[in-house]
């Protein structure tokens, strides 16, 4: 029979296509990936893996009972986490990470919830990339971030997500651009305009990127945001655009390519699954799925 152990060890090869490689990803000796991959390869009289160079390169049947081992290994996981964390945990700090569609009113609504709520709490609000923020989630159970909605790279970590509905991303200029000079705006107009694309986007969302070969990535949002109101356009999340409309610094641009007026994307609250178990959790939840009604 096998274990979580036998099949951390063969996805981890499976993954790496080395044993040593394995080893080092899960913090194993080789020749302990090594023996574990034998015992189910003796307990099936079957060969998982074949040693060509330095790769270990699965065979058809390793492929075929991959998926299936992932997710037993990754559920294993998740269950020792909640049986780990089974009784409620008092937070005195919060980190909460957020990409470059983060609105900003939700980031006020959970701050006034917290000062309310928990007033001895410290509560941390980090921009990072995707990657970093999945990783550094499932490290610890007062970790917590609100990004763009992908299923399919979530699923590559012990976390859980609230899918929070959809927000509006749109095109936009400075309000004396000569893009507005233009009867009909069209895609080659675009193209002869600088064009300022968030490193975040630039990550999750590709197919918006290669519009115009005049491009700039920028990490910080707040820096994004100056520098398409003096120069070329951007694609802004509504929420983080709509002061600068109303204070006509910004113009959003109405175009029947492509875009037509703007465009959705996913919105999800990402935690690993022993926050649940924290003071937190329920109340956090509600603020959440309320600006969700509103706004989403």
């Amino acid at each position: 029979m096998f274990s979580y152990e036998h099949l951390n060890s063969f996805c981890a090869t499976y993954d790496e296509q080395s044993y040593s490689k394995a080893a080092r990803a899960i913090g194993k000796d080789r020749t302990t990936i090594r023996e574990q991959v034998k015992a189910l390869e003796d307990s099936y009289r079957t060969i998982l893996f074949t040693i060509e160079g330095k790769k270990a390169v699965p065979t058809s049947f390793a492929r075929s009972i991959y998926k299936q081992s992932k997710l037993l290994v990754q559920n294993s996981e998740r269950l020792h986490l909640r049986m780990m964390n089974a009784y409620q945990q008092e937070l005195t700090r919060l980190d909460f990470y957020h990409d470059t569609l983060m609105p900003n009113d939700l980031v006020v609504e959970i701050e006034q919830h917290v000062l309310k709520a928990h007033p001895d709490m410290v509560l941390n609000w980090l921009h990072r990339n995707r990657d970093e923020i999945l990783v550094d989630v499932t490290q610890a159970h007062n970790k917590v971030a609100i990004m763009q909605h992908r299923m399919e790279n979530m699923s590559e970590y012990p976390i859980s997500a609230i899918k929070l509905g959809d927000g509006d991303i749109a095109a936009y200029a400075r309000i004396d651009s000569p893009l507005f000079k233009i009867g009909e705006i069209r895609l080659e107009d675009l193209q002869l305009e600088t064009q300022y694309i968030s490193e975040n986007q630039s990550k999750t969302m590709p197919e918006w990127l290669g519009i115009s070969p005049y491009f700039r990535t920028v990490s910080n949002n707040d820096m994004l945001l100056e520098l398409v109101k003096v120069n070329g356009w951007a694609l802004l999340p509504k929420s983080l655009a709509t002061e600068a409309v109303n204070t006509k610094q910004l113009r959003r641009i109405e175009f029947n390519e492509l875009l037509s007026h703007s465009a959705k994307f996913g919105l999800s609250f990402f935690y690993p699954t022993s926050f649940e178990n924290t003071n937190v959790y329920k109340g956090l939840v509600e603020v959440l799925k309320g600006y969700a009604i509103k706004n989403l």
